[in-house]
């Protein structure tokens, strides 16, 4: 039984995870002791192409306080670029009037070197500064850019509302920097999205993009990533000029209601409770045959039922008379020779003297 219900409790442990995390990220807190957690300051993501992942730090119930310094390398294949967008973030900082940007206290930033020959290249023959080596100013703040059909963002490199940071480059660096006391929590928490992606430039480009997602953006800049991060409610297209097309479009999709999600979650929630079910009747049989066996499981033999009172046995002359004729009434009295001899009448004197003596002996 114990098995049974570890098995269920494993199981709804897998159903709670499966629901929480995106089955196309892989997820990576900062606060882990992969990452920069129990006093680790550095760390390194790889990113196989055409793939994404989420880098996080807190959450709505808990708050970054284990950790001071973190810098994390993301890297994904050469000739694959990558592309950052700040989907939630709150650290402190309080906002300046004057400018309308942040004056941080605590704050993430991103950069990239983009310093290749190649790239050096591409930034002389290109126009804009996609590929100079890059990096953003100290940003903090409160900023939400979740993907919603219904909302529109613009994602922008410059300032300290900055909110996306994108490169032809192989490799990105992230930085979170916090100076609170591990005494003194501070409600510091950030998600932010990586995405590989192929930028149609030339026909090399252009042939590797063949049955991608196409985020469209202005004539310079276009760029393809995989099809499945196609409205996921996470900014894919995090681009200066696309506007987050992948999620921008999905109010024209109809999504099924018995999607291959909802499909798993339903059957992994049927197998906990059949499991349940299965555990139940189980402890009821196990209860029930306890019942009728002795401690040492030898079965317990049911007690015979109490004997029934017997009815007196009717007179010997009633007996008697039944044998005899059936027609006797009170006015045909039977004749006394119809009964057998008494025992008076056969021994007047006492019993015989044979019957004495044993009677004696006894």
């Amino acid at each position: 039984m114990e098995a049974a219900v570890y098995a269920s409790l494993v199981v709804s442990f897998c159903l709670w995870n499966f629901v929480s995390a995106s089955p196309n990220y892989e997820l990576y807190q900062l606060e882990s002791f992969r990452m920069c957690g129990f006093g680790g300051s550095e760390a390194s993501v790889y990113i196989s192409p055409w793939d994404a992942i989420i880098l996080r730090v807190g959450d709505d119930f808990q708050a970054a306080r284990n950790i001071h310094r973190c810098k994390v390398r993301v890297k994904t294949k050469e000739g694959f670029g990558l592309a950052a967008v700040i989907e939630d973030m709150r650290i402190r900082g309080r906002k300046d009037k004057e400018t309308n940007g942040w004056l941080c206290e605590d704050y993430v930033k991103m950069s990239t070197s983009g310093s290749s020959i190649f790239y050096k290249f591409l930034d002389t023959v290109l126009p804009g500064d996609l590929f100079k080596s890059k990096t953003t100013k100290e940003l903090c703040g409160t900023q939400q850019n979740k993907g919603d059909s219904n909302s529109s963002f613009t994602f922008s490199e410059v300032g300290t509302n900055a909110n996306i940071l994108s490169t032809l480059n192989s490799d990105l660096t992230l930085e979170f920097h916090q100076d609170q006391s591990n005494d003194n929590p501070v409600n510091n928490t950030f998600t932010i999205v990586i995405t590989t992606y192929k930028h149609v430039s030339d026909k090399v480009f252009a042939e590797a993009c063949q049955g991608k997602y196409l985020c469209k953006g202005s004539s310079a800049y276009q760029y393809c990533i995989h099809p499945r991060y196609e409205c996921d409610s996470h900014f894919n297209c995090a681009f200066p000029y696309s506007s987050g097309s992948d999620e921008q479009r999905c109010r024209a999709i109809q999504h099924p209601i018995f999607s291959i999600t909802t499909i798993i979650i339903t059957t992994l929630a049927t197998i906990v409770g059949l499991g349940l079910i299965v555990c139940c009747l189980f402890t009821f049989i196990m209860r029930a045959r306890s019942r009728t066996t002795t401690p040492t499981g030898t079965p317990i033999e049911a007690s015979a039922p109490p004997l029934q009172r017997q009815h007196t046995l009717p007179h010997y002359e009633a007996v008697v008379k039944s044998d005899g004729r059936q027609g006797w009434g009170p006015e045909d009295p039977p004749s006394p020779n119809a009964f057998p001899p008494s025992y008076h009448a056969l021994f007047p004197n006492g019993p015989p003297s044979d019957l004495a003596a044993e009677s004696d002996e006894l």
